[in-house]
């Protein structure tokens, strides 16, 4: 844990062999009631339902679980049978109905197609998680099934990814998951370089957060995620100017040489709401 993240995902899916499924779901557990012991986040990557998923919901869910990660995801009905699977399976384990989120992964056409309708089709859904995929060089490119079921061949631009990227963060949204995220896969595991510049593209595009592949990454995506010092003292400045220009009756104002009005407040204080919950220290108003 000494790397500094919020969750942990145990996978059940593609890293675990096939001969070794059924035993890797009491690990799973034991992991689970280590993670509870030391605060961060147990996330379980299941199969699909009708290859095993519903056993592994059944027996992985226990005190501590925080989200089940369902793959290869094609509709909303999906969701709704793993919804009800997990309200039975929480009550057996003496859970509150509820207790365990759902983070949906739309690694099909269908599913990419639809991710509104997966992020609305349960309140458990919090989050819709995609990748930002990065290419070594040439010859080496990581391929997985989202790049099969889209079809892009994925470059360091990463312009084949824009329209991709934006629709699900924006549907995610519309649905009801306010939290979208991508996992940072595709680079050279040792090149730092690279997994800043995906981390930024991914915070840019409207995601909250990165899953990194590998444990070298945690630091990246904590740096990128949180918002920086000059950040956090413009944003506590913009809600200071605009309180200051509602108390003389105003609803726009200049600040920093561009105009903010209303709309502004509302950034400002979910950027001021990440830096309390990262344990920043919070710019007195009185010293800008």
């Amino acid at each position: 844990m000494g790397y500094g993240p919020e969750g942990l995902i145990l996978d059940l899916e593609d890293a675990v062999p096939p001969a070794e499924k059924v035993g890797a779901r009491a690990i799973t557990r034991d992991g689970i009631a280590f993670l509870k012991t030391t605060g961060v986040g147990a996330f379980v990557r299941i199969n699909p339902l009708d290859e095993g998923g519903v056993e592994d919901v059944l027996s992985v869910t226990t005190a501590g679980l925080t989200c089940i990660l369902l793959p290869k995801l094609r509709d909303a009905d999906q969701v709704r049978e793993l919804a009800d699977l997990l309200s039975y399976a929480e009550g057996k384990a003496g859970m509150e109905r509820g207790e365990v989120s759902i983070m949906a992964i739309p690694e099909t056409a269908e599913g990419l197609c639809d991710v509104r309708q997966l992020a609305s089709a349960s309140p458990r859904v919090k989050s819709v998680l995609t990748a930002i995929i990065d290419r070594v060089s040439d010859d080496v490119v990581f391929t997985g099934d989202t790049v099969l079921a889209a079809g892009f061949i994925p470059t360091r631009e990463g312009f084949e990814q824009i329209y991709l990227t934006s629709k699900l963060c924006v549907e995610s949204r519309a649905g009801g998951a306010a939290y979208p995220m991508a996992s940072l896969i595709g680079t050279d595991l040792q090149d730092r370089e690279a997994a800043v510049r995906i981390a930024k593209r991914m915070k840019a595009t409207g995601f909250t957060g990165c899953v990194a592949i590998h444990p070298n990454h945690v630091a990246v995506a904590n740096e990128i995620f949180r918002p920086t010092p000059s950040e956090l003292k413009f944003q506590v400045g913009a809600l200071k100017a605009m309180r200051e220009a509602e108390a003389a009756g105003l609803y726009a104002v200049r600040y920093r040489g561009m105009m903010i009005d209303r709309a502004n407040v509302a950034l400002a204080e979910k950027v001021i709401a990440d830096a309390r919950r990262c344990g920043m220290e919070i710019p007195a108003e009185e010293d800008l």
